[in-house]
């Protein structure tokens, strides 16, 4: 038992001892060979956000196994890194039986902009899992194929027929804004989620008093909704219901909440979110720690070391990534 402690107190000391860049690389390249697919996803893609190019060798590595639950984490990582190659490891996977993979690979997919990237897109709208449809419709407004995604305005599904409007709203297509508030007349609160977020990238401003009536009396996600919307339309009406929806009882609202603040970087949250690091709920303080890398302030990079030595590995991977990106 003494031996224990001391072996204990010496690792302690040997860490503490080391400077912090080396302990977050530490963090990160054991994470890769870590035997969790999801802490393996996560140190790539933080590998991949330092620019070390080992990130993006071990998601592919990751999308040739076996394991579906690691094919759908990296392929949302190459999501989020907005990855650009056109990969047909990738494309190979929209063929897969598993639709949480074939919708993941599609997000991937409908980002780039090659030229067969169409045509796969196009197969897409005719697929039966509706959320692979959106996508495709969503993607192809990049090809600015009016006639190809107008056929979306007659699916049979409300969502899809939104995304359809307003692909073809941003390839400058009129009316498209009046099309998708008359789909709102479904009370359907996910679509309305939807709805006035499409509202808002095609720069609706005639919408903003019927949004704002969206952030009282409604469920959580159509309040954080109409709050994103609203601060697409450099409107901050929205800003205070998401203050209360960082101190949400839900974590599942608290998360949406720091994914919103990942895109719009406003100062008044820079406090809340650094109380937001310490949540209990593990995808919180990670998104609270991805949210403040976009603030640049000298503080953090105190707060980030404290979180290398986080209980959690992935709050580790997030901190070291964090710090590292503040160097």
């Amino acid at each position: 038992m003494k031996w224990l402690l001391l072996l204990n107190f010496l690792l302690l000391f040997l860490t503490c001892g080391t400077p912090p860049r080396e302990r977050a690389l530490q963090i990160l390249n054991s994470g890769i060979k870590d035997s969790s697919v999801v802490i393996r996803v996560n140190a790539a893609k933080g590998l991949k956000e330092i620019g070390d190019s080992r990130g993006i060798e071990v998601l592919y590595k990751i999308l040739q196994g076996e394991d579906e639950d690691g094919i759908i984490a990296a392929l949302n990582a190459l999501y989020d890194l907005q990855e650009k190659r056109f990969s047909l490891l990738v494309v190979n996977l929209i063929k897969d039986a598993n639709p949480l993979v074939r919708t993941e690979a599609y997000r991937v997919v409908a980002r780039l902009s090659q030229p067969e990237v169409k045509q796969i897109l196009i197969n897409g709208t005719r697929d039966h899992i509706v959320s692979i449809r959106r996508i495709a419709y969503q993607g192809l407004a990049q090809f600015n194929d009016e006639k190809v995604i107008r056929a979306g305005l007659s699916d049979p599904d409300p969502l899809v027929r939104i995304e359809s409007a307003r692909s073809l709203g941003l390839c400058g297509e009129n009316g498209m804004g009046n099309f998708i508030k008359k789909e709102l007349k479904l009370m359907n609160p996910e679509v309305w989620s939807r709805g006035v977020i499409c509202l808002a990238e095609l720069k609706d401003t005639s919408s903003l008093g019927f949004i704002k009536k969206l952030l009282f009396d409604t469920p959580w996600d159509l309040k954080l909704s109409a709050c994103e919307a609203l601060l697409m339309l450099n409107n901050d009406s929205g800003n205070e219901i998401l203050k209360q929806a960082l101190k949400s009882d839900d974590p599942f609202v608290r998360i949406k909440a720091v994914e919103i603040l990942k895109r719009y970087p406003l100062p008044e949250f820079f406090e809340p979110l650094k109380q937001a690091t310490q949540d209990e709920y593990i995808n919180v303080s990670i998104g609270a720690i991805d949210d403040l890398r976009h603030y640049h302030k000298k503080e953090l990079k105190k707060l980030f070391v404290q979180l290398l030595d986080a209980p959690n590995p992935l709050v580790r991977i997030a901190a070291a990534v964090a710090y590292l990106k503040a160097e």
